[in-house]
C-alpha cells in the first residue's frame, strides 16, 4: 500500500510536463486568447447588428456578447492552465490531468459558445431571407 506524500511524490523535486499536459496548457493559453480576440473584433458589432433577432436567442446574445463573459471565461481557462501545470510539476498526481481537462474543455466549450452566440443568429436571418 502507498503512503500520501503531500510534498510530491518525487521528494520535492519538480516532475516535466507530459505531451498531453503541454497541449493541454497551450488549448487553455491559445483559447483565452481566441475568446478576447473574438470579442474584441466581433462582439460589438454582432451586438448592434443582431440585437432586434433577440427573439430568436432570447438572453443568451446578451449574455455571450458581454464583456463579462469574454474576461471571465478567459481568466478561467488561464487559471486552470497555470493550476493544472503546477500541479503537474508538484505533486505529479491524477488530479493535476483532471484539472488540465477540464481547462481544455471549457476553453472548447467557451469559445465554441461564444462563436455560436455571435453568428447563429445571422444564420437564421439568412434563412428566412432564402425561403
Amino acid at each position: 500500500m502507498t503512503s500520501y506524500d503531500p510534498r510530491g511524490n518525487f521528494g520535492g523535486q519538480k516532475t516535466e510536463l507530459t505531451k498531453f499536459d503541454k497541449l493541454a496548457v497551450s488549448i487553455c493559453w491559445f483559447g483565452a486568447l481566441i475568446i478576447i480576440g473574438v470579442h474584441v473584433i466581433v462582439a460589438d458589432r454582432a451586438r448592434s447588428l443582431y440585437s432586434p433577432l433577440e427573439g430568436l436567442m432570447p438572453g443568451l446574445t446578451k449574455i455571450v456578447t458581454s464583456p463579462g463573459y469574454a474576461v471571465s471565461m478567459a481568466m478561467l481557462m488561464a487559471f486552470l492552465g497555470w493550476y493544472g501545470s503546477r500541479m503537474r510539476r508538484l505533486y505529479d498526481n491524477q488530479t493535476a490531468s483532471t484539472i488540465l481537462f477540464f481547462g481544455l474543455l471549457v476553453s472548447i466549450a467557451a469559445n465554441g459558445l461564444l462563436i455560436w452566440g455571435v453568428y447563429a443568429p445571422a444564420g437564421r436571418s439568412m434563412q428566412l431571407l432564402g425561403g
